[in-house]
């Protein structure tokens, strides 16, 4: 890059080479993977025994622990489904060795509670943070028209969407970032980190799974319980 600094009348012209970088030190960090097809599948199965089932539903009914205005909330058990309780710990772990920049301390343990929300057009979830140390959420199944209304809203899309709210809007910040549902995303971030789901006029079912992960650490962690 050539410099040109104008004075006056006078111009210098330097070839110095600039560099610079720009720094991002605050704020929290999101993890995106997509969840394998097989739990994908298992995950609805497990889901649709229960949402199928009033009774069933009735008893894992998990809506008065939540903050959403939804059809229905279920609590899961995770561990129900083949091998996902280990790629929860894997994620989880993953996670924590990139903010912590290392493993967990021996001892440590980790626990999940998972929950299944099941939304029709016009259901939402409002502004809200979850007591946990991580939470996290997995997109199911996605309403047959939703990429049509999605397309729709081309000036500033939200519908049916999970908008995280870092900060206070400011110059030169990002503070919201949106996140479109698809089949098989997975989501992981810090349980303080306010969040919302915009709702959706499309007919049919936007499924959702969302959990809290919870480290118990035999002392205290800088970053984590401390």
């Amino acid at each position: 890059m050539i410099l040109t600094l104008t004075n006056g009348k006078e111009q210098t012209v330097t070839k110095q080479e600039l560099q610079y970088d720009i720094y991002q030190p605050f704020g929290p960090s999101i993890l995106k993977t997509k969840m394998p097809q097989g739990f994908v599948n298992l995950a609805n199965a497990e889901a649709d025994r229960i949402l199928n089932d009033e009774k069933l539903s009735r008893e894992r009914d998990w809506s008065h622990n939540l903050a959403g205005n939804v059809r229905k909330e279920i609590a899961i058990d995770h561990n129900r489904i083949k091998n996902f309780p280990e790629f929860l710990v894997t994620m989880s772990k993953m996670y924590y060795k990139h903010t912590i920049d290392k493993e967990p301390i021996e001892g440590s343990k980790v626990a999940f509670r998972v929950w299944v929300v099941s939304q029709y057009a016009g259901d939402f979830n409002p502004v809200h943070i979850h007591d946990a140390n991580l939470s996290g959420v997995a997109f199911l199944k996605i309403p047959l028209g939703f990429e049509e209304e999605y397309k729709k809203e081309d000036h500033h899309p939200t519908a049916g969407c999970l908008e995280f709210l870092g900060s206070m809007p400011n110059h030169f910040a990002r503070h919201s970032y949106i996140v479109k549902p698809e089949v098989g995303d997975f989501y992981m971030f810090p349980s303080w980190l306010t969040h919302q789901v915009y709702p959706f006029r499309s007919e049919g079912e936007r499924r959702s799974m969302a959990f809290n992960v919870h480290f118990t650490m035999d002392g205290p962690v800088k970053g984590v319980n401390a």
